[in-house]
């Protein structure tokens, strides 16, 4: 579990989008990106800051996948999803940053976060149930569709089992004989809360070792407050953790053709 100071400046944290990042984020391309925002109270006092984050990142990632990328919360739904009805994939907002061919305008995360404000508690693993779920069985019906990657930006106070949908997902993965790279969720935690960051650091490294199965998840620590809490810094954890994982799929992937993006309707 790699973990930020906020004191810290710049030490030690991966300096992206440089040179080297930039190669392994071009493998992006190849991926699906899906953030999960907590949304919960405890997220009030550094919500600002989150919106920030992602209007960072979005258009790194948008950069090298210009399909855009996906944003969902724990707990705020769309005004237009009316669940029981829809599918979990119209439960928060797709394509964000991608080019509409009819309007040749984009959404955009800035738009997206003055709709929400935080509340209520943090049922991440709900969430994640609900959207791994989903992923796992598009991907049963068909095998060719993109590995996705999950970032969860979150304070990892949670109120259910986020670990188990994990375990799930992998062993589904594993069954399927899936590709390694199929499928990687980053938790980046914020704050001081020591006990989250346990949790956290034992999903990362060893709850895969215990359960026998593949290891999807990686995790990003940033702690301490406000002072010198920064967007482009965070951005630059974030990213650098992302290319980390990008370089573990670098020799997979290297001189095949990005898969084309299918997207459902469902």
């Amino acid at each position: 579990m790699a973990t930020y100071n906020n004191d810290d400046d710049t030490a030690g944290v991966p300096q992206a989008p440089g040179t080297e990042h930039t190669e392994l984020l071009s493998f992006l391309q190849y991926f699906e990106t899906l953030f999960i925002i907590d949304d919960s109270s405890h997220m009030k006092r550094q919500w600002s800051d989150v919106s920030a984050l992602v209007q960072v990142v979005a258009p790194v990632c948008l950069r090298y996948d210009e399909n855009g990328i996906d944003i969902y919360f724990v707990n705020h739904r769309p005004t237009f999803y009316f669940p029981g009805v829809m599918s979990v994939r119209k439960s928060g907002y797709n394509h964000i940053g991608k080019v509409h061919g009819d309007t040749g305008e984009r959404d955009s995360a800035q738009d997206i976060f003055r709709g929400v404000k935080p509340g209520g508690r943090c049922k991440l693993g709900a969430r994640l149930r609900k959207l791994l779920g989903w992923y796992v069985e598009q991907l049963r019906e068909d095998p060719r569709r993109p590995p996705l990657n999950v970032i969860v930006v979150t304070a990892g106070l949670c109120d259910d089992d986020f670990a188990a949908p994990l375990l799930d997902a992998a062993r589904a993965l594993d069954a399927m004989g899936a590709p390694a790279h199929q499928l990687g969720v980053m938790l980046f935690q914020l704050g001081d809360d020591e006990a989250a960051r346990g949790r956290f650091e034992h999903a990362d490294d060893e709850m895969w070792k215990e359960a026998g199965t593949r290891d999807i998840v990686d995790t990003v620590a940033w702690r301490g407050w406000p002072a010198s809490f920064g967007a482009d810094e965070m951005a630059k954890a974030v990213l650098g953790a992302v290319s980390k994982k990008m370089d573990g799929a670098k020799s997979a992937l290297a001189g095949t053709v990005p898969p084309e993006r299918r997207d459902t309707t469902v």
